[in-house]
């Protein structure tokens, strides 16, 4: 492969990353009338770029005869695959279950070339950097959107049209005054929030691992600052914990406080960090400390609570369902069991666990947690946590698997799948 071919690759791979939280999409059929977001056929800027680097990678495979190798995870996943698509016969809307089958393959299709391809092939920490540059993107986006509280008109970025006049928007109530939670260019709030725990990730392996300008630092707040705005109570309270590990582990682990703490170089990057962390949520906390102890406390009348009961009591009420609805399925059944329902409460199960036990059934679901507890095993098994970057990327990992104990978006949004998948092929070849 020439130079410039392999540079055309690099940018590619790196405006992919950089495009993640971007959802620019045409939707095939669409109209205004009647839309329901969970059945359209749709197809993102991202599933190009993506087509474009696996014919990349295909190119380069068949010049090097390179052969795919497989782990006990790699069984278990590509066996869910199979069960996955064997529901579609189960599936009230066939079209809708063949579709969301496709993305899967194509989330599938990510974790592979991660695993096998991309972290040989390109620098980890130029990847790390694109996403952090992203993040940085959303973060400035967000500020603005939340002082103005409204959206900005970025629609060729895909940005979300939100408004306090609007219904359905991710929001809050201080003292009668309704607040908007920022989006980005992102459908949700909480979906913002996990793709700039990610990239709030990659800067601290940049930062420890590679010196860089002081500048980089400013980058750090911002992307704090925009994920704070998110008000998206359980991911930061994730990020909290993450950080907290982090800081113990540099301080008090043996290993890992001879190779960072006592070396003054390295304490200075990890301090640097610490300060501007410290300081940057002081100051949020103070300035919006009315809308954050509204955050802070939880009730069982909260709408997002009462909703998430309500999609799981859904799923469980029938009992025990070794297949399911079909994949892709859960919201056109839902429509056949609630008919009175407001048309914006027809949503997957937020719980992906749950919403792949309604639409796939216990089998399917006992492969796919079975797949993440082999994915996991065999990263503890290769890597022994000899490196802190080790805790760190499974600290990520499990914290979006927690996620999705709350959340659907990881497997039915396009920006929380390609986050989800391209995570778990970092950890299946890490090492």
């Amino acid at each position: 492969m020439s130079r410039s071919f392999k540079r055309l690759e690099n940018w590619l791979f790196y405006l992919f990353l950089f495009s993640i939280p971007i959802s620019i999409r045409h939707i095939f059929g669409y109209e205004a009338f009647g839309f329901v977001e969970w059945t359209a056929v749709y197809v993102y800027a991202t599933d190009i770029l993506f087509a474009v680097l696996l014919g990349f990678c295909i190119f380069q495979l068949k010049t090097k005869n390179y052969k795919l190798k497989t782990s006990k995870a790699d069984w278990f996943l590509l066996a869910f695959v199979l069960v996955a698509g064997i529901s579609i016969r189960n599936a009230i809307d066939v079209k809708t279950a063949w579709f969301a089958w496709l993305k899967l393959l194509e989330g599938v299709a990510l974790y592979f070339y991660v695993k096998d391809y991309a972290l040989k092939r390109f620098d980890i920490a130029n990847g790390f950097a694109a996403i952090a540059v992203a993040g940085l993107f959303q973060a400035i986006i967000a500020a603005i959107q939340f002082i103005s509280q409204h959206s900005l008109g970025l629609k060729y970025f895909g940005e979300s049209i939100v408004s306090p006049s609007l219904m359905g928007v991710a929001s809050f109530f201080v003292s009668g005054e309704k607040i908007v939670r920022a989006y980005g260019t992102l459908p949700h709030p909480n979906i913002l929030a996990a793709y700039l725990f990610v990239a709030i990730g990659c800067f601290y392996f940049i930062a420890v691992y590679h010196k860089r300008e002081w500048w980089w630092h400013l980058i750090h707040a911002m992307l704090l600052w925009g994920f704070l705005l998110t008000f998206s109570r359980l991911i930061i309270a994730l990020w909290v914990l993450n950080f907290l590990v982090r800081a113990y582990l540099i301080r008090f682990y043996p290993r890992f406080k001879i190779e960072f703490w006592d070396n003054p170089k390295i304490r200075e990057r990890c301090l640097k960090i610490f300060g501007v962390t410290i300081a940057v949520v002081l100051y949020f906390v103070i300035l919006y400390w009315p809308y954050v102890s509204n955050r802070i406390n939880i009730a069982p009348s909260d709408e997002a609570v009462r909703l998430r009961i309500f999609y799981n009591q859904e799923v469980l009420k029938e009992g025990i369902k070794f297949s399911g609805v079909g994949i892709g399925n859960f919201v056109p059944w839902l429509r056949t069991q609630n008919l009175n329902l407001p048309s914006n409460l027809y949503q997957p199960v937020h719980n992906i666990y749950l919403l792949l036990y309604a639409e796939i059934g216990l089998i399917g679901v006992g492969l796919f947690v079975a797949f993440i507890i082999s994915l996991l095993a065999g990263y503890y098994q290769r890597t022994k946590f000899r490196k802190l970057y080790h805790f760190s990327f499974c600290l990520i990992a499990v914290s979006l698997l927690i996620f999705g104990v709350f959340d659907h978006f990881l497997l039915t949004v396009q920006s929380g799948r390609l986050l989800f998948w391209l995570v778990l092929g970092l950890i299946a070849a890490a090492d």
